[in-house]
């Protein structure tokens, strides 16, 4: 008797696993349905204008100037920048290596040389806390040093005017004080994180351990244009991801030290 009964059991217990296995089999689809996946939507792709509804032509830009629009969302602020050393030489940006997670660098901008050399680039790889890496866009125009970054700070979230660009020859106050001695940084007031824009927006000061998020451009070689086309990076802070809200249009007003006005282009 006792043998018969310890029978039935095992035949339960076995009924009961294939009860959980079908079970477990239908709850992924039923949850698929239920909680859909967060989609990567696709990126508009905007033409730059000024606030006459002009087209923003890469060689009228002038030269470590702030220049404000809004991209991919309506409420998401960028800056676009004409980069330079103060002697009027280009930097020219080439695709980088970006860091996803990386200890600050505690140096002075790339900006001071020039030229990002090879030990420039390495150094990303030094600085890297092994999450991996993004691949940044080149700058656009005649001489591939203009690009585009994300306002809104991978620290907590403070947005522009908070974190602004300081131009060389515009110090700001940094820890440790050389960062931003002579200027040429992306800075936030907020909690002090800074930027470098020659070089992906890499975390020069803490404490963001996270780069900007960088606005891809393109420049049609024809007609001078610049266009907004794609968010590489991490995801703009804040939100769930960078097509989660309203998108931008065909085109987006760029201001110029200041944010642009909202009109219809």
């Amino acid at each position: 008797m006792a043998i018969k009964l310890r029978r039935r059991d095992f035949l339960k217990l076995v009924g009961a696993a294939g009860v959980a296995v079908s079970i477990i089999g239908v709850v992924p689809p039923i949850v698929r349905y239920t909680v859909p996946p967060i989609l990567r939507g696709e990126m508009p792709r905007s033409k730059l204008v000024w606030e006459d509804c002009s087209p923003v032509k890469a060689s009228e830009l002038e030269a470590n100037t702030h220049y404000l629009f809004y991209y991919p969302l309506v409420d998401t602020i960028n800056t676009l920048l004409k980069l330079e050393t103060p002697s009027g030489k280009p930097i020219r940006i080439p695709e980088m290596r970006i860091p996803s997670q990386m200890n600050p660098a505690m140096e002075p901008p790339a900006w001071l040389d020039g030229d990002l050399s090879e030990n420039e680039i390495k150094r990303l790889e030094e600085i890297s806390t092994g999450g991996g890496f993004f691949i940044y866009p080149p700058g656009v125009g005649p001489e591939g040093n203009i690009v585009a970054y994300n306002l809104i700070c991978q620290h907590l979230g403070c947005p522009y005017p908070a974190l602004r660009y300081y131009p060389p020859g515009t110090p700001v106050t940094t820890n440790p004080p050389e960062v931003g001695a002579n200027g040429g940084v992306l800075h936030c007031m907020c909690h002090g994180s800074a930027y470098d824009p020659a070089r992906g927006s890499i975390v020069l000061t803490p404490p963001t351990v996270k780069p900007l998020p960088a606005i891809k451009l393109e420049w049609d070689q024809n007609t001078d244009e610049l266009y907004a086309v794609d968010v590489v990076g991490p995801t703009i802070l804040g939100k769930v991801c960078n097509t989660c809200g309203k998108l931008v249009g065909p085109t987006v007003v760029v201001g110029v030290n200041k944010e642009p006005k909202k009109v219809q282009c």
